[in-house]
């Protein structure tokens, strides 16, 4: 068996002594008790928490929280619920050290999920990942090392790939049934309100192990919401694009059989209407090329004017995405419908979605892949959900090596790519009804990058190749050799 070496840890821990290990053994058979420990117990992985107990032959073992209050809630809530006790760990270190554990759910923040994996791979671990799949695109090829290294099944939450419907849909527009597809929409349209500016610096929360929450990235802390504002934060979060584009940007890509990288990505957004100390865009259009379909992806966190409580919408939708083809057209997200040139319905697209917004097919395609022992079982696997979180990458490093222009300027420069051109329109729009001067305001053009979909990589731009991978704070690093 492979050593699972972490002397860097066990020197870096002084409040708890972690025991040698080595691999744990594969799990065995179909007839033996799957041991679930879920780390994070926040948010999605309260989901995780209630949902794996209803799988047969599952038993949650245990529960991981660096915030001792949430730890302390959720194992009374489980234990009331369930009559059956858990045992709880403030690092999941301790978690990996557990023989007694056979797989672990991760539904901690982003900057985890990296590490997280490799960990519980190189521990023997079956892991279930939530997404976004990487915080970066470098770490998630190490986390497909990690998985086929130690033979471990690996599944990354991105739970419509669960839906049979979606995925005999897709075959059929892959097979002409819209005819040729000219391109596709994803949407991302809600409202969220600013995460203010605190005029003193916030503290961590006194029931959290900071460090530890904080684990690869810097311990600064600058948001008053502790649990989720971290996502506005670039070492922490991936903005909204990150947020919720890893679940439409899927779709899209899935629906036109797009399986390796684009060989383009241009955006453009900001951070608009809010006076607060968030980093990433409220206000995001992208673009990607890709031989099948060029995809579109709008995310706006504004309402639909100043003083508004509604979202805006496309087509009928809010979220979810648009296939345009020459014969027809699909709208949809978790079920959808056809609709011909006159914008009359011809057919509706449907199919079991089952409950926790098909989270629960998701964990038994993930148990069933664990009792076979073939990553072919999985409905996503680390490569499917990292070709769909890069996405989200690269749609941010675009964003992030650009430049400010004029925000009145845009449209013009957008004149001869009438797909991009629409949008755009769409957004300045939206931006003046939410009271910004387009006349004076500014956007951030992001830059048009070429990608090597073999390499993974842009060449020639050495500033944009620079946020493949980040810089890891000691000693939660990911592994350069898993």
């Amino acid at each position: 068996m492979l050593s699972f070496n972490r002397r860097q840890f066990l020197a870096a821990a002084s409040a708890t002594a972690f025991t040698s290990m080595t691999t744990a053994p594969t799990f065995a058979s179909a007839n033996d008790e799957l041991r679930v420990v879920v780390i994070g117990a926040n948010g999605i992985g309260r989901t995780h928490l209630n949902g794996f107990p209803e799988i047969s032959g599952v038993r949650v073992v245990g529960l991981c929280d660096v915030d001792s209050a949430v730890l302390g809630k959720r194992t009374e809530e489980f234990q009331k619920k369930f009559n059956n006790k858990l045992k709880t760990y403030g690092d999941m270190r301790q978690v990996f050290d557990d023989p007694d554990v056979d797989a672990v759910v991760l539904a901690v923040p982003n900057h985890w999920h990296g590490l997280g994996t490799v960990w519980g791979c190189q521990a023997g671990k079956d892991v279930y990942t939530e997404k976004p799949c990487s915080h970066n695109i470098w770490e998630a090829g190490q986390m497909e090392k990690a998985a086929k290294k130690y033979d471990r099944i690996v599944q990354i939450g991105i739970q419509r790939r669960s839906f049979a419907h979606l995925k005999d849909f897709f075959q059929e527009i892959q097979q002409g049934v819209l005819g040729k597809v000219k391109q596709v929409k994803g949407l991302y349209l809600t409202r969220r309100d600013s995460i203010g500016r605190p005029s003193t610096p916030p503290k961590p929360l006194p029931t959290v192990n900071h460090d530890l929450w904080c684990g690869p990235a810097p311990t600064k802390l600058e948001r008053a919401n502790y649990h989720y504002d971290w996502h506005w934060f670039w070492d922490y979060g991936n903005a909204e694009l990150g947020n919720n584009g890893p679940h439409i940007l899927d779709l899209c890509r899935w629906s036109i059989g797009a399986e390796e990288f684009p060989t383009a990505v241009s955006s453009v957004g900001g951070r608009y209407v809010w006076d607060d100390n968030g980093q990433t865009p409220n206000t995001h259009l992208i673009r990607y090329e890709y031989a099948q379909a060029p995809i579109t992806f709008e995310i706006r966190d504004l309402p639909t004017a100043t003083g508004k409580k509604d979202t805006c919408d496309y087509m009928g939708i809010s979220y979810g995405i648009v296939v345009e083809g020459e014969d027809a057209t699909y709208v949809g997200f978790d079920s959808g419908k056809v609709i011909d040139s006159q914008g009359k319905t011809i057919r509706e697209i449907k199919g079991t979605t089952g409950p926790d917004g098909g989270r629960q097919l998701h964990r038994e395609n993930f148990v069933k892949a664990v009792r076979s022992r073939k990553t072919s079982d999985l409905n996503c696997d680390v490569r499917t959900g990292h070709l769909s979180t890069a996405l989200c990458h690269l749609g941010n490093i675009s964003h992030q090596v650009g430049n400010v222009i004029s925000l009145k300027s845009l449209p013009e420069q957008t004149q001869d790519q009438p797909l991009v051109h629409e949008a755009v329109n769409r957004m300045q729009s939206h931006l003046a009804a939410n009271g910004v001067d387009v006349n004076s305001a500014q956007v951030q053009l992001g830059k048009t990058l070429q990608i090597d979909p073999k390499t993974e990589t842009f060449p020639h731009e050495e500033k944009a190749n620079g946020l493949l991978k980040r810089e890891y704070r000691a000693p939660y690093v990911v592994p350069e050799v898993v």
